[in-house]
């Protein structure tokens, strides 16, 4: 048994209901973006599909496009956690470069996949595109909180601003086109391997810059 199915057993008949609800719209909603694209789909036709209201849906999901980032949340927590978290001797870019990487070795052959997958959906829909935009920006503000916290500076300071955008860099790059391209590029018993590379070598480049800003 899962750990996400062990939790779901250990809810109540109310609570299971209301995560099979939201995991029925968001197959039901993937589904249909994906065979007829974002902006050709409605949230009344996705509601129809599984059989329930637009009202319920937007209960679960306040709008459209959470329905694409729907994990937005988590993963803002996990970096901002990890750097928060980060052990003696650690420094925030190794902090966020360990996410990164550990997402990577838990998707497996299926990281490229995946972000075919998101590059795909968002395509040319301008406002998946900046939904996405909004995302990168909303993790460089909540790191940059962090890292001026840990400095007792103003939020909004230049040090921790940039170090922020630096450490969101790495991720974004890797989630763009252009490097999924060149990943296709390759064998794909080499596909692995060279998001691994990637990620060592954008690290690397950064780190010269920002690679013992604020180590424990």
């Amino acid at each position: 048994m899962t750990a996400d199915r062990a939790a779901a057993a250990q809810l109540g008949l109310r609570e299971r209901k209301k995560l099979m609800t939201r995991q029925a719209i968001l197959d039901t909603a993937a589904e249909m973006f994906a065979e007829r694209g974002y902006d050709n789909v409605t949230v009344v036709e996705i509601a129809d599909a599984v059989n329930i209201s637009a009202k319920t849906v937007f209960v679960y999901f306040p709008a459209k496009d959470d329905l694409v980032f729907h994990g937005e949340d988590e993963l803002c927590e996990r970096l901002v956690g990890a750097v928060r978290e980060r052990p003696e001797g650690e420094s925030p870019l190794e902090a966020v470069v360990g996410v990164i990487r550990a997402e990577l070795t838990s998707a497996g052959a299926g990281s490229v996949d995946e972000l075919e997958r998101l590059r795909g959906l968002v395509g040319d829909s301008l406002v998946l595109q900046a939904r996405m935009r909004l995302m990168w920006e909303r993790f460089e503000c909540a790191l940059a909180a962090q890292l001026a916290e840990e400095e007792g500076l103003h939020p909004y300071a230049p040090r921790p601003r940039v170090v922020a955008a630096q450490l969101v860099l790495i991720y974004r790059l890797l989630a763009s086109q252009e490097v999924l391209d060149h990943i296709r590029a390759k064998p794909k018993t080499r596909r692995r391997a060279a998001f691994a590379e990637w990620l060592d070598t954008s690290a690397d480049l950064v780190g010269d810059g920002i690679g013992e800003y604020g180590r424990r």
